[in-house]
């Protein structure tokens, strides 16, 4: 096992494997108690920054960084720089410690989408951001930050709307989807099973507002494919 945290940035930087046990002593128990269920895992954000690297995204949001594991990993990996938003104060704490303590250059933000100005980023990551909304309290992170049904909804309705008025070219990576509907004018580019669920990367291919809409938890996609998947678009 890797023992320090020099050891586990050397290894990243280098394309070495990195276990999410290693990787997550940098943080405190309870967050590494729920690791598995809220943190994006080391292989996946690996992927997910070369993915959006190769697409020459240069400003990259995740929405709902929680301790900011995405966006240390993919730094160290990939020199990818990625900008988490969280609402939770003591996560950005956790977070920017961590990211210290490994040496990554990151950015952290406190807020919610509402509270954001998205302009200047050109691509995004959700990794079922709104779903704690919906868990029963016993499985929720904590209990620090509004979670409703209704807050589901009116998130999700934010990231739909945000995705529909995006710049020709914007990058949506999706771990686990994020709840809500695609628009149409986005392509699948890349779709990965794992055994925890889909990743999946799409990128705006046609200007302006789309006429239709893609539920993507309906969306069966199995294998990683490079050109646009075929959809069809469930109407407004």
């Amino acid at each position: 096992m890797i023992a320090n945290p020099q050891a586990i940035t050397a290894a990243l930087r280098a394309g070495r494997r990195v276990r999410d046990s290693e990787f997550d002593l940098v943080y405190p128990a309870d967050v590494r108690r729920v690791s598995a269920r809220f943190l994006t895992p080391v292989d996946v954000a690996i992927t997910a920054a070369r993915w959006l690297k190769a697409r020459r995204c240069k400003s990259v949001l995740d929405v709902g960084s929680g301790s900011g594991k995405l966006s240390i990993v993919a730094n160290l990996a990939t020199g990818c720089r990625i900008t988490g938003l969280e609402q939770r104060a003591h996560l950005l704490e956790t977070a920017r410690a961590a990211a210290a303590t490994y040496g990554a250059e990151v950015e952290y933000l406190h807020g919610t989408l509402e509270t954001t100005d998205t302009r200047p980023f050109d691509a995004f990551y959700l990794y079922n951001p709104f779903g704690e909304n919906l868990y029963a309290p016993d499985e929720q992170f904590d209990h620090e930050a509004e979670l409703s049904a209704l807050r589901w909804t009116h998130d999700v309705s934010i990231v739909e709307h945000l995705l529909d008025q995006a710049p020709l070219h914007t990058c949506l990576v999706t771990f686990h989807g994020f709840g809500g509907r695609i628009p149409s004018n986005y392509e699948l580019v890349h779709s990965r099973e794992r055994d925890s669920g889909p990743l999946r990367l799409w990128t705006k291919t046609q200007d302006g507002p789309a006429a239709t809409f893609v539920l993507e938890n309906a969306l069966r996609e199995h294998s990683d494919k490079p050109a646009a998947a075929k959809l069809s678009a469930a109407k407004r």
